[in-house]
């Protein structure tokens, strides 16, 4: 019942605000910010760096949360209903996103998803078929989390790039005034992420071949492990929304072993404890790394910082 109501007043929160024209309707040029949001801090950041002064944008999954298992509040509905463009990922990773809008009729709203059309790697679904679920746990074959494919392309700086690009021009048709900063802000973004991702690729390089492997804690990294070299060997959390089940954890510790993986990876979002068991089982060291979320500190607070701060540790972890 208390979900029902908290949709409701989103409902009517959202249908407010929309039915009587947000402030941030009037274009950048006009003298006021262009308003707009974004689903996590990681696209927040990349749309900082391409509106730069004109554009004031928030982000709905606060700093340290997880889109995969966010639930809105009427905060952030209000916060929604004030925007004249919201920039979302897609490929499933903000499953409340469409319902929301729907739900509260945001039909102005223009609505970005910045994956849209790019080339996916499937989810990693658990292999274990035809075997019953363990009580208190869940069944053996599982479906993967995002039937769209896995929607983590950011961590291949790569596809950064092509946000970047979907970003400036969204903007711009918002807010023509502002075409020529955009452009300009753009194209020295799209310089520094070019060196961001030769510097990955020259810290990579620093790890033997034999040691690029990577155990991580849920799902997030295939773009990373295919543009950077590395095999992804297994993941300890299939699906945010499920527990770990005590085959998956053994599986997971026999594949550390056997793979001579000499570290696993953490993620901010996510409760460390069952990394901590796997680690402690596998007997190997724990490193976090950052993937749906920026930071409140310096090794994280921009979506630069993050990316150098992740290679950083997966070469000291495996290096």
């Amino acid at each position: 019942m208390r979900r029902i109501g908290l949709w409701t007043t989103l409902v009517t929160l959202l249908a407010f605000g929309f039915g009587c024209g947000a402030s941030g309707g009037d274009a950048a040029g006009g003298g006021e910010e262009l308003r707009a949001s974004a689903t996590i801090s990681v696209i927040q950041n990349l749309v900082e760096e391409v509106g730069g002064e004109r554009v004031e944008v928030s982000t709905i999954v606060p700093v340290g949360g997880s889109p995969e298992t966010f639930q809105p509040s009427p905060a952030d509905a209000q916060k929604i209903s004030e925007s004249r463009v919201i920039f979302q990922n897609g490929l499933g990773l903000e499953g409340w996103l469409d319902d929301l809008l729907q739900s509260a009729g945001g039909e102005d709203v223009k609505v970005v998803e910045l994956a849209e059309g790019l080339e996916t790697i499937e989810d990693n679904a658990n292999g274990h078929e035809d075997e019953p679920a363990e009580e208190g746990g869940h069944s053996e074959e599982e479906e993967p989390a995002h039937a769209e494919g896995n929607p983590h392309l950011w961590l291949d700086v790569s596809n950064s790039q092509r946000y970047v690009e979907r970003i400036r021009d969204a903007l711009i048709e918002a807010d023509p005034d502002g075409a020529e900063e955009y452009r300009a802000n753009a194209d020295e973004y799209l310089r520094e992420l070019e060196e961001l991702d030769r510097y990955i690729q020259e810290q990579v390089g620093e790890i033997p071949e034999e040691n690029r492997k990577l155990v991580t804690f849920h799902d997030a990294f295939p773009y990373f492990a295919e543009a950077y070299g590395f095999e992804q060997v297994g993941v300890i959390l299939q699906n945010p929304d499920a527990e770990a089940s005590s085959r998956e954890v053994a599986d997971v510790v026999s594949t550390v072993r056997e793979e001579n993986v000499p570290a696993i990876f953490t993620e901010p979002q996510f409760n460390s404890g069952l990394a901590d068991t796997v680690a402690e089982e596998a007997n190997v060291e724990v490193y976090e790394l950052y993937s749906d979320t920026l930071s409140d500190t310096s090794d994280a607070g921009s979506y630069e910082e993050m990316m150098r701060t992740n290679v950083d540790r997966v070469v000291e972890a495996l290096g």
